[in-house]
């Protein structure tokens, strides 16, 4: 089952237990007085024996900071997209 994890600190104390760590782009739809509408979001995910455990950046640059950190706490982190390996690099 997943499970979406809103404070940063908890989540990175998940991620020293996690067998992986994943970040990738998605969306989430954003009601808006014109209708419903797609941001772009960045998902970091980490994976436990028991749970999928999920954090959201509406800000991207926030987030691929906070992947930074995670690359020294998680056991393997896979990144799904190039344009995010370039900025993590950068």
């Amino acid at each position: 089952m997943p499970r979406e994890v809103k404070n940063p600190d908890e989540f990175i104390e998940i991620a020293k237990r996690a067998t992986e760590c994943r970040v990738k782009l998605g969306y989430r739809r954003v009601e808006t007085p014109e209708g419903r509408r797609k941001k772009q979001v960045l998902k970091v995910k980490a994976r436990t024996p028991s749970y999928l455990y999920t954090i959201v950046f509406e800000d991207i640059d926030k987030g691929i900071e906070f992947a930074k950190k995670i690359k020294e706490v998680c056991k393997e982190l896979v990144i799904l997209d190039p344009e995010i390996e370039q900025k993590m690099q950068a």
